[in-house]
């Protein structure tokens, strides 16, 4: 059986979402939906889709769609990933899962009522030499990432605090699953510093937090948009063991491994991703699986920068995975 999916949100995100799709068996995006109906409207011609709509009613309410993609702003991922669900449609959601715990935690409510299934959209996850790297080192003792990007600008949609968050949460929730991936553990909790320096959305737009993960694990992050370095890239790991560590530059497509030793080995690697997490997420349909990136872990990610910014505002350290309990 080919599952019909429909796209909500047809922007650069949505479109590289539908080229995904488009080679994979058993699945077919149909319909397209966006507040702007010219933006639905070519992408449903260019992926020949049945209809365009910039009523997204008409997509949970059509009996014929199994599958929705939620691509949309970020404050929109909660109210939409939850109608989806009492439709009995199954989703995959791009990052962050959404704004607020209290939005995630239900969420995760309304999925596990309803039978239906979510995917966080974590492509990082596929990237290969984050693969190799949790081969090369899989019981680490510190994990550390450096996310830092060029300054956003002021008018960007996902630099307002109520539609996109700002910086850090939208992006760090990437740098947080990268972290509780490697790490092979869950968050306990976190001591963060940072402020909002220079946004004029008032979005806090750097952070540095400490984690303690569950399996004793130290994580280190480094979160914001003061300028993205030429030397080590925008996305940088290292991970460390006794006697042996791994770096990754260059967009975390260039690993560097050293044992004590022994003369240091580089791979080199692409960001691979989102073909990966699209094929996934149609095989777990298919098979009746679990999603392999599901509704918990896009919650931790997102609680790992908001504990975060609750430790920038009480300067003292934050629980985060009692917070499930």
């Amino acid at each position: 059986m080919t599952l019909r999916a429909a796209l909500i949100g047809c922007g650069g995100l949505g479109k590289v979402h539908a080229q995904m799709v488009q080679p994979l068996e058993g699945m077919k995006m149909v319909a397209f939906c966006d507040v702007d109906g010219a933006s639905a409207e070519q992408l449903c011609r260019e992926f020949q889709g049945d209809y365009a709509t910039s009523d997204v009613e008409r997509i949970f309410s059509d009996p014929t769609i199994q599958v929705v993609y939620i691509c949309t702003h970020h404050d929109t991922h909660a109210p939409f990933c939850m109608r989806a669900a009492r439709a009995g449609k199954h989703i995959m959601v791009e990052k962050p899962l959404a704004l607020t715990t209290e939005e995630c935690v239900e969420i995760g409510r309304v999925v596990e009522a309803t039978g239906t299934k979510l995917m966080t959209a974590f492509k990082m996850r596929y990237f290969d030499m984050i693969l190799k790297v949790k081969e090369l080192i899989p019981n680490p003792l510190m994990v550390t990432m450096q996310m830092m990007d060029n300054r956003w600008p002021d008018d960007m949609w996902a630099n307002d605090p109520v539609a996109g968050g700002g910086n850090v949460l939208s992006q760090g929730v990437h740098s947080c699953d990268i972290m509780r991936f490697v790490a092979g553990s869950d968050p306990v909790s976190v001591y963060a510093v940072g402020q909002n320096y220079y946004q004029k959305t008032g979005v806090i737009d750097n952070m540095a937090a400490v984690y303690r993960f569950a399996n004793g694990v130290t994580g280190n992050l480094v979160q914001g948009d003061s300028n993205c370095p030429s030397l080590v890239s925008k996305f940088y790991l290292q991970v460390f063991a006794e006697n042996k560590s791994a770096t990754l530059s260059d967009r975390l497509t260039t690993l560097t491994y050293q044992e004590k030793g022994k003369d240091p080995v580089v791979y080199k690697g692409s960001e691979t991703g989102f073909q990966e997490e699209n094929r996934d997420f149609v095989l777990a349909l298919q098979a009746n699986r679990p999603m392999p990136i599901d509704h918990r872990d896009g919650l931790l990610a997102t609680l790992m920068i908001l504990q975060g910014f609750q430790s920038i505002a009480t300067q003292q350290p934050q629980p985060i995975l009692s917070l499930l309990a």
